[in-house]
């Protein structure tokens, strides 16, 4: 017989805890293979980094290395992989929000107040 406090059914909670950890995981998964690539200096450098921030490709116009300005090339990929970065986060950010979206939709009906409380009851807290 499943525990109900509160009106609620502690282990269909539970059970959708465990799914929700589940699809976390396999989200986050998924993000390690996004990439995100940006290009600075009117396309003379483009920087692309994975879904863990690690830099996996970095493309320099031949006329900038032509052009032998060592500094120029440096700061154009520092800007480059900060970019790709940058567009990396607002990925994940953008993912996770739908992801957390979804996830309380998940919820249904249950009232968060009341979650809150059985939880905080559950710990040794809750309403007094």
């Amino acid at each position: 017989m499943a525990q109900n406090l509160g009106g609620l059914d502690l282990g269909a909670i539970l059970k959708q805890a465990q799914a929700l950890q589940q699809s976390f995981e396999a989200n986050k998964e998924k993000l390690k293979q996004e990439t995100a690539t940006a290009s600075v200096g009117g396309n003379m450098v483009t920087a692309t980094v994975d879904g863990e921030k690690v830099v996996k490709e970095i493309k320099i116009a031949k006329e900038l290395v032509e052009d032998g300005d060592v500094s120029a090339i440096e700061d154009l990929v520092v800007s480059a992989v900060n970019s790709a970065n940058a567009e990396m986060d607002k990925k994940i950010a953008s993912n996770m929000g739908a992801f957390a979206s979804n996830a309380l939709g998940g919820l249904g009906g249950a009232n968060l107040g009341d979650m809150a409380n059985m939880l905080g009851g559950l710990l040794g807290g809750g309403k007094k």
